[in-house]
């Protein structure tokens, strides 16, 4: 070989060796770059191809009653979800067909989509098992919690409910979401060489649950309040009604029931006119049950006494170009009969001699014109006019509840000061009071003046009175019937239209509880001691036994003979349909027969279809609906 060609040849070698230099020069470059400088950017990317990351809600605090039962609980419940870009396209229309959806509207939900997304939340489990029995790349069984509440249309007015994504929407739920919504969770999700998400995955961050509150409802007298109040509107094919139920002595709410009901657990089904608590949201004009604070504002100014009389004009006075008139024409009576008769004529006088400054002093005493901040959303201040507004017509009006409105919660507060001596005790719906009471306990008339109007109020209630049929048997009660011409939006009144109203308390003697019934458009009668008064002695009857409350005599009126005899001509025909559950009860009680229940409401449907072969031991079984 030539020095030439030698020369090349080094020049070859040494031309490709520098070059294999050069290249290994650049990798040592490319791994210190990959491996220190853009170390902790391709780890976060090699991350997110092998992981996937979604957020987890925690369930939401119980809701308790008074002695810890659930009202209000969080359950576990399948959810489908799906990694979209993970879905084969060609397994779309099985999936749909599992979900009970059409394949168009999976196809959406995934098309041009990444990552996580729900499929169907919160299925039945059935449905559950059948799409992930398919097995299909990306599908995902995920738990989630739903709301569910015992009792049902029983507590929904005042419980509320609870959205998909957990969120309180109406009633308690909504009130106090944020002390029961917990913190989510954050969850990662593993997958394969080819992308796949893998089952099962790990918490980077677990959910924390809400907390639980405990109110101070009791279930059972919520479950007999709501019942007795759905007997009560069905007999009287009325538009709808509430009941609030207090124990006086510390304001506790024991229940707070409205009808029409709705279920809470499917709480869509129903209108959103449907949602609200009748018992703090809607206001009315009170009646007559508002005549006991007029007759203690006019025995406080120290004018009257209990035993003054008062002309009440044989059913008619004029006030001004107004005139007042009575149902039933009197002539003269003391207060006690004034209370007891229902006269307007009787307490417009009262007041028109006082002024109207005392009568609203007591009304602003009792709570009323303003809310009791129990802490649930939508309550209503109702409507008490500044008194530079009383001009002789209102002050009579107003005397006996017209040109007033209050709701059914600020009623029975009002009535609970005078089963309270005189104080005033702010309604309480959670154990712990989470909020600050807006009117502190304080004296609203003198101990003596609330014994007056106790024992006026017992006398209302008497056969002499208009509120008999508030009575149970064995109890002493003190209260007062209402009947109110509902106002319209003209600012006059509605033909045919009433509110019938009870308001009272039991036993008299040491009041346990404070029990306000409202019915809204009673059809049969507009008389409060007709429509309200009975639904009163439903629930006092059932109450009162089950806190411990004995009897204090056995005495049968005449009203329960007639109901026991109603039921008598019933059962005569061998039929239990469209009675209600107690009725039903009493009847098995009665003849020893062994009941099974199913429902709750009225009798829709039972077996054996004729009660009339039935001997003691026997069983009959009876379908209850409302």
């Amino acid at each position: 070989m030539s020095d030439k060609q030698q020369v090349f040849v080094r020049r070859r070698i040494e031309a490709v060796a520098g070059l294999l230099l050069l290249g290994l020069l650049l990798l040592v470059v490319r791994a210190v770059d990959l491996q220190w400088l853009q170390s902790e950017r391709l780890t976060t990317l090699a991350e997110k191809q092998r992981y996937r990351e979604y957020t987890a809600l925690a369930p939401r605090g119980s809701i308790l009653d008074s002695k810890g039962r659930t009202l209000a609980e969080s359950v576990e419940i399948p959810s489908i979800a799906a990694m979209a870009d993970e879905v084969p396209a060609e397994r779309m229309g099985e999936l749909a067909s599992a979900l009970g959806l059409s394949k168009k509207r999976v196809q959406k939900k995934l098309a041009k989509r990444k990552g996580f997304v729900w499929l169907a939340r919160q299925v039945p489990p059935s449905v559950a098992d059948r799409v992930m029995a398919l097995n299909i790349p990306g599908v995902r069984n995920e738990k989630e919690w739903r709301r569910y509440q015992p009792l049902g249309p029983e507590t929904g007015h005042l419980l509320g409910f609870v959205g998909i994504d957990g969120k309180g929407l109406e009633g308690v739920e909504r009130a106090w979401n944020a002390l029961l919504t917990g913190e989510s969770g954050l969850r990662q999700v593993r997958r394969d060489a080819r992308g796949h998400s893998l089952p099962d995955g790990s918490w980077l961050r677990e959910p924390v649950p809400g907390q639980s509150i405990n109110l101070t409802i009791d279930a059972t007298i919520q479950s007999i309040a709501y019942a007795a109040l759905a007997e009560g509107v069905r007999n009287q094919n009325a538009k709808g009604g509430s009941v609030v139920v207090m124990r006086p002595k510390d304001g506790a709410i024991l229940a707070m029931a409205s009808w029409p009901g709705y279920n809470p657990n499917n709480f869509r089904h129903a209108k959103p006119g449907q949602w609200r608590n009748r018992a703090v949201t809607d206001v009315f004009e009170p009646g007559s049950v508002l005549k006991p604070f007029s007759v203690a504002a006019a025995i406080s100014s120290g004018k009257w006494q209990a035993d003054s009389i008062v002309y009440c004009e044989q059913g008619a006075m004029k006030v001004a170009d107004y005139t007042i008139k009575d149902d039933h024409p009197e002539g003269w009576l003391d207060l006690t009969g004034v209370i007891a008769k229902s006269s307007n004529i009787g307490v417009a006088k009262l007041a028109l001699d006082v002024g109207p400054e005392p009568l609203h002093d007591m009304l602003d005493r009792a709570g009323f014109g303003r809310r009791s901040n129990t802490g649930l959303g939508g309550e209503s201040p109702g409507i008490v006019l500044p008194v530079d507004r009383w001009g002789p017509v209102e002050t009579a009006n107003i005397a006996f509840g017209q040109g007033i409105a209050v709701t059914p919660l600020q009623l029975a507060a009002a009535f609970s000061v005078l089963a309270n001596e005189g104080v005033y005790v702010a309604p309480k719906l959670f154990a712990d009071q989470m909020q600050e009471p807006v009117l502190a306990e304080h004296r609203v008339m003198s101990q003596s003046v609330a014994a007056q109007i106790k024992s006026m109020l017992e006398h209302a209630t008497s056969e002499d009175g208009t509120g008999s049929k508030a009575v149970p048997v064995g109890y002493r009660v003190a209260g007062k019937t209402g009947t109110a011409q509902k106002a319209n939006a003209r600012g006059g009144y509605s033909k045919g239209k009433y509110n019938a109203v009870f308001s009272g308390f039991a036993p008299v003697d040491k009041p346990e509880l404070v029990i306000v019934v409202v019915v809204d458009e009673p059809q049969k009668s507009n008389y409060g001691g007709q429509v309200a008064a009975p639904i009163f002695r439903h629930v006092a009857e059932s109450a009162l036994p089950y806190l411990g409350v004995a009897a204090q005599y056995e005495q049968q009126g005449d009203w329960q003979t007639m109901e026991i005899a109603a039921e008598e001509d019933s059962f005569k025909h061998g039929s239990l349909y469209g009675l209600s559950m107690r009725e039903v009860r009493r009847f098995a009680s009665q003849r020893g027969l062994r009941l099974h229940v199913h429902g709750s409401g009225w009798v829709g449907r039972q077996k054996p279809s004729n009660i009339l072969a039935l001997s003691q031991g026997d069983a009959v079984e009876v379908w209850l609906h409302e």
